[in-house]
């Protein structure tokens, strides 16, 4: 069985809450940092649990949709302040994961963590 290690997640304002539960601990784990054109923007740095160990405690319209490219991968962000939180591939071989915005979790020191840089400008099915 994993070792599954528990953090909370929000956005800026509070109003999108969430908890993760990902293996190994985020510490000991690559983190990605993608240069596409949103997650460049953005400033994301990803972690990819799978679905099932991801709790939402908030309102479905918490949340707004933005699609681009080829529309496979909608990013999910406050509908209120705007912060980028995580997202969701429709590509079938990647749909029992997600896309998790580490800055947004609680208690993470990102000088600490292990960045892997990522050519997502490259990669047709961003």
């Amino acid at each position: 069985m994993e070792n599954l290690q528990s953090y909370d997640g929000s956005c800026h304002c509070g109003q999108v809450k969430y908890t993760v539960r990902i293996s190994p601990p985020i510490s000991e784990q690559t983190v990605m940092q993608c240069n596409c054109s949103i997650c460049h923007i953005n400033g994301y740095l990803m972690v990819y649990p799978k679905v099932a160990d991801v709790t939402f405690h908030h309102a479905d319209d918490a949340v707004k949709e933005y699609r681009f490219a080829s529309k496979n991968v909608p990013h999910y962000f406050c509908a209120n302040c705007g912060t980028s939180v995580y997202g969701k591939s429709e590509v079938p071989e990647q749909r029992h994961i997600m896309a998790v915005n580490v800055r947004t979790l609680a208690g993470i020191d990102l000088k600490t963590l292990k960045i892997h840089d990522h050519d997502g400008r490259g990669d047709s099915k961003v």
